[in-house]
């Protein structure tokens, strides 16, 4: 005989089944299972309010000790934004350079780390930015998001501000927690602003945990010039973000003049993704891009598009600009580096 606890009247004799015993073990594991389970609901609320109230708010503390020990004419308030902040957003120059002569911090930070470099980068007012550098602001802050002045730059698409923190040192590969300017650049389709990152010698082939390479934000984007700058600067075409190559990408996207352009410099219409599909799978019944997709698997590519492959995949992305070097005719020169699109 089996018995649950001091005194309980239930029991079971060997060898004879007894339905109430049953119940009762069931609603024991049971009652044990929801336990566990509301305790571990409970740690992650409990790392949540962690959060916030030891994070967020002392986040918020720090930034109004911050304000009070640079305005201590100002009683107990403080601002997020400063001034400096709001005359480098909005481009006004004078205003800038009247406050930055008053002596106003040129890397006072928000609540959110924006500095006035910040603005005026987001801004696109190189003017601004000009003044700030000048003055003494710090190149390469970031902001809580791992936004940075040449980022944000890149991704309002200014040229002019670009140049001038690329002037002053500041490298156009990201840093450790901050994010890629050449991705920002891609993802709003500044293929001038991606020219001049190309030229800084920014890596083509830096890789973001969720986009992936710059390849596969143009080709989700459909931004064909951005993808000829990429791949001429020797972006590996074939690349991959979870089994997906740019080609399936741009297939499942539908844009007829990416895919074009991929497919000149080698994109492989037979590879898989995670699914087994080829490229052409991807795409709707009837649409331009299958019409593409299926005419190249049918016509293999001419001899002479074979070499130009095969030599640029020799030469590697890093010295394929030197073809210029070689013994060889001016025209097969240009034919080798794409230079007969433009």
């Amino acid at each position: 005989m089996v018995k649950f606890g001091p005194g309980s009247r239930l029991s079971v004799r060997e060898g004879q089944f007894n339905p109430q015993v049953a119940r009762d073990l069931f609603f024991y594991y049971s009652t044990v299972l929801l336990a566990l389970f509301c305790f571990r609901i409970l740690i992650k609320v409990s790392l949540c309010l962690f959060q916030y109230y030891y994070v967020v708010r002392e986040n918020r503390r720090l930034a109004k000790k911050i304000y009070k020990d640079i305005h201590k004419d100002v009683g107990g308030t403080w601002a997020d934004r400063y001034p400096l902040h709001d005359a480098a957003c909005c481009g006004q120059v004078l205003l800038l350079q009247k406050l930055v002569q008053e002596g106003a911090n040129v890397n006072a930070r928000t609540l959110n780390s924006f500095t006035p470099l910040h603005d005026a980068c987001l801004g696109g007012h190189p003017g601004c930015v000009k003044i700030l550098i000048g003055a003494g602001a710090q190149l390469n802050p970031r902001t809580i998001d791992g936004d940075t002045p040449l980022t944000f730059a890149c991704s309002r698409g200014s040229v002019s501000c670009v140049k001038l923190l690329l002037h002053h040192g500041i490298s156009p590969d990201p840093g450790l927690f901050t994010k890629s300017p050449l991705h920002e650049a891609c993802f709003n389709g500044r293929h001038e602003v991606v020219e001049v990152l190309i030229e800084a010698g920014a890596d083509v082939e830096t890789v973001d945990s969720q986009y992936g390479s710059p390849l596969h934000v143009v080709c989700s984007r459909s931004y064909p010039e951005c993808a000829e700058l990429l791949l001429r600067a020797g972006a590996n075409v074939n690349a991959t973000k979870n089994y997906e190559t740019a080609l399936h990408v741009a297939a499942k996207t539908g844009s007829a003049e990416v895919v074009q352009v991929l497919l000149e410099y080698g994109a492989n219409i037979n590879a898989k993704d995670i699914s087994q599909q080829r490229p052409v799978d991807l795409t709707d019944p009837g649409s331009e891009v299958r019409k593409i997709l299926t005419y190249r698997d049918a016509h293999p590519r001419h001899l002479m598009q074979l070499c130009r492959l095969r030599i640029r995949h020799l030469l590697g992305r890093e010295r394929v600009k030197y073809v210029q070097l070689l013994r060889l005719p001016p025209l097969l020169q240009d034919y080798v580096l794409y230079k007969f699109l433009e």
